[in-house]
């Protein structure tokens, strides 16, 4: 990896850190998004309902005059598309979580959404805390795709349920959990668990990071991206660590999980083996959907009862600034302007469609105090008190600042990826990987001059 300095010099070796271009003007009526350069937009994104983003695509070609590509990446997305972006190649809008963004931003490689038109518009429409998330260094550094929380805790009534436990029982803390999960056991449930340890890079790192944030701890200082994790016993982090060892050494997680992906992880919970499992929120409607579950009309999810759960899960549209004629610059503007927030009609329609049709949350306020995103949450759900507890679950989940709103934080998630599944397959050391973590946020920290 590259330090902050060279992050520069790459980028204007590059030819990628161009000088701030004017916001799109914006014309009356549908010509407002009217591509006029007759090139083609380079769109790129990772693999999830592929054939919906292509049929917004091809709307927008179609209705604007398009010619946006669309293509999917798939693999190491996080570092497929830093490549792509510091060799200066074909790519004009991409997605990316915040965590990347903010590297993306430091090596002049995307342009902030204050270059659009709509700035002022979109920044009215957007909630506080995303807002929070995705600004870096006083910049938007994208539209929004979705958001949601990650690590929410799923629950197969039927099996709970059916182990003689009702919604009195539901655990209201990590430490809570892990105590009913060996409960479980004791009454014969040979699967009471599916943790979040599967082998994507959003996987069992993310896992470690929300329960040590739904513990009261932080991996890093939000504002000096110092380590902030302690060895002493009672702390989240030797806690977390000391609750999967325990999980891991009495054999009540597959060891295969470390090598799912996350559609195998998926699938693993809807087949109805397991009990519990930290999962997407919008999950909730693949769960309770018949044909697509074993567990369809029985998935719920633990409410927050002083504990939150889970951490804010999100994703952005974003600009490049790759070298490209000034005509084509405004035609990826256009089609960011249309894609990520209002198009012709003056609707968020492509924001409203995620949400009808994958419970993707958005950044939007209108989107989400609306009657239809209501009406889809009820939707989805298993029972009706479970829409109170998707708000409250959404209300409260933190944001991990310290360690995604920071250059490096890509490198830092690459490395605890590969710590914690040595951790578990090794039977690591607590205080050792602790102490690890530290250190190399220390060492990150050096190489980058915070």
């Amino acid at each position: 990896m590259i330090g902050r300095r060279d992050f520069g010099r790459l980028a204007a070796g590059a030819g990628l850190a161009l000088a701030t271009r004017p916001r799109l003007t914006r014309a009356a009526g549908m010509s407002d998004f009217k591509a006029a350069s007759g090139q083609p937009v380079y769109f790129r994104g990772w693999q999830y309902k592929t054939d919906i983003v292509q049929s917004n695509v091809s709307h927008y070609n179609t209705s604007q005059g398009g010619h946006v590509d669309y293509a999917t990446v798939t693999g190491d997305y996080p570092a497929i598309m830093e490549q792509n972006l510091m060799s200066g190649g074909q790519l004009d809008v991409l997605y990316g979580n915040p965590s990347q963004a903010t590297r993306y931003f430091d090596g002049g490689w995307i342009a902030p959404i204050e270059e659009l038109q709509t700035y002022d518009e979109i920044k009215a429409e957007f909630l506080p805390n995303l807002w929070d998330a995705w600004t870096y260094k006083g910049k938007l550094l994208g539209l929004s795709y979705f958001a949601t929380t990650r690590g929410v805790i799923h629950v197969n009534l039927k099996a709970f349920n059916g182990a003689g436990l009702a919604d009195k029982d539901f655990p209201k803390s990590w430490d809570e959990l892990y105590d009913t999960v060996f409960a479980l056991k004791d009454k014969g449930v040979a699967t009471p668990f599916l943790p979040h340890w599967f082998g994507e890079w959003y996987g069992i790192s993310w896992a470690f990071v929300f329960e040590v944030l739904n513990r009261g701890g932080k991996v890093a200082d939000d504002e000096t991206h110092k380590p902030t994790l302690t060895t002493d016993k009672s702390g989240p982090a030797y806690k977390t660590l000391a609750a999967w060892k325990k999980l891991w050494n009495a054999k009540l997680v597959p060891s295969e999980v470390l090598t799912y992906n996350e559609a195998a992880y998926i699938a693993a919970f809807g087949s109805g083996r397991y009990v519990f499992s930290p999962q997407q929120l919008y999950d909730l409607q693949s769960f309770n959907e018949k044909g697509k579950s074993q567990i369809a009309g029985f998935d719920s999810l633990l409410p927050v009862q002083g504990q939150s759960w889970g951490l804010i899960d999100s994703a952005l549209y974003m600009m490049t600034k790759r070298q490209r004629p000034d005509p084509v610059t405004e035609d990826v503007k256009k089609f960011t302007s249309w894609y990520g927030f209002k198009d012709d009609t003056g609707k968020i329609a492509i924001g409203e469609r995620w949400m009808q049709e994958s419970m993707l949350f958005s950044a939007y306020k209108s989107i989400m105090d609306s009657p239809a995103t209501e009406a889809r949450i009820k939707q989805a759900v298993a029972r009706p008190e479970d829409y109170k507890a998707v708000l409250d679950v959404y209300k409260a989940t933190p944001y991990p600042s310290g360690i995604w709103k920071v250059v490096w934080s890509e490198e830092y998630n690459s490395w605890l990826k590969d710590s914690l599944a040595n951790f578990l397959l090794q039977d690591g050391d607590i205080i050792s990987m602790i102490t690890a973590s530290n250190d190399k946020i220390k060492e990150l920290n050096d190489k980058y001059g915070i």
